[in-house]
């Protein structure tokens, strides 16, 4: 199966990459964690139009397909983006489609109508002080609801860069936005992945013991590569599910979280004690895995829906049936 972008699907991804990790500096994550003032990414995003990427042309959008968007939610992953915009473009949208509310949708694209999603997955809502309507999902689409309709409580985030919230209200269990989640929380985990593996080969490089930098010594190398070679594994993965949905939904999630725990505790022992630290910024991007492999559905959920499918389901296992339709 080829997975290759093209040049036009590349060139989009490449676009919002450079802004999240033009905008969303070290130095802007630490100033939202001690509440300062930060530069507004949400209203370029707008302007560049990309949270009408899955929308349709006939609401200004781009019309692409999940796997583009998992190729910018990898992006978005990769920056430690702390605002909500893979759960409106990629989630929130696709749902007001599915919904036929095409004022919203219209609204949504442009990034004028922050909407959160209450579904039994998605436990909190990021941000959701600023939503003005939610989206309580249902099987066959969901409700939009009013904010002053939700009551929301905040709660305390394993994550300093994100106000997570509650709702008073719960949602049914969506196909697509089940689909839809955790194909986009794997691929801002296979981004988070990335950058803290180019985070610790930097360290690697200027960290000095016994008169060279530890980045020549094997063990390193080798630790490094091993998390590489299982992020280039996990990628595909991801685009398999977004393509074809199913079993492969659930593989992804779990290769994702095992590669992203993987890349953290790596990366913890390539940089030593200062791993542990605060003043490392390496401890943003772990913080955001922790907080993203509980969404979208956990590991241990993933399991038992890949258990049910193998032995009540007649789901054929072994090697070469990982890219199996």
């Amino acid at each position: 199966m080829d997975f290759r972008f093209t040049e036009d699907q590349q060139d989009l991804i490449d676009a919002a990459k450079a802004v999240f990790d033009g905008e969303n500096t070290s130095e802007r994550m630490r100033a939202i964690v001690k509440g300062e003032s930060v530069s507004d990414i949400w209203g370029q995003m707008g302007e560049l139009g990309l949270f009408g990427l899955m929308a349709p042309e006939s609401a200004g959008g781009l019309e692409q397909s999940l796997v583009v968007m998992a190729g910018v939610a990898e992006a978005a992953g990769y920056a430690n983006l702390p605002e909500p915009f893979v759960e409106l473009a990629g989630i929130a949208i696709p749902l007001l489609q599915q919904m036929g509310e095409e004022i919203a949708l219209e609204q949504a694209a442009l990034g004028k109508l922050p909407i959160g999603v209450i579904s039994p997955l998605q436990t909190y809502n990021n941000q959701a002080e600023h939503c003005t309507k939610f989206i309580v999902t249902s099987e066959t689409g969901g409700k939009l609801v009013d904010k002053a309709d939700v009551s929301l409580n905040a709660r305390a985030s394993v994550d300093p860069l994100r106000s997570i919230w509650k709702a008073d209200i719960s949602g049914e269990h969506n196909e697509l936005a089940n689909h839809y989640g955790a194909v986009l929380t794997a691929a801002q985990l296979v981004g988070l992945s990335a950058r803290m593996v180019d985070m610790s080969v930097d360290y690697a490089k200027d960290r000095q013991q016994f008169g060279k930098p530890i980045g020549s010594f094997q063990a390193i190398k080798h630790h490094l590569a091993s998390v590489y070679t299982q992020i280039e594994f996990t990628r595909p993965m991801v685009h398999l599910a977004a393509l074809q949905g199913g079993r492969a939904v659930h593989t992804a999630k779990i290769a994702a979280i095992d590669t992203a725990i993987f890349a953290a505790e790596t990366a913890v022992q390539v940089h030593g004690g200062m791993g542990y630290t605060f003043e490392v910024d390496l401890h943003l991007f772990m913080k955001r895995v922790w907080a993203l492999a509980n969404e979208w559905g956990s590991r241990n959920y993933h399991m038992k829906k890949l258990e049910n499918l193998i032995l009540n389901g007649g789901l054929p296992i072994g090697a070469g049936t990982t890219f199996a339709a």
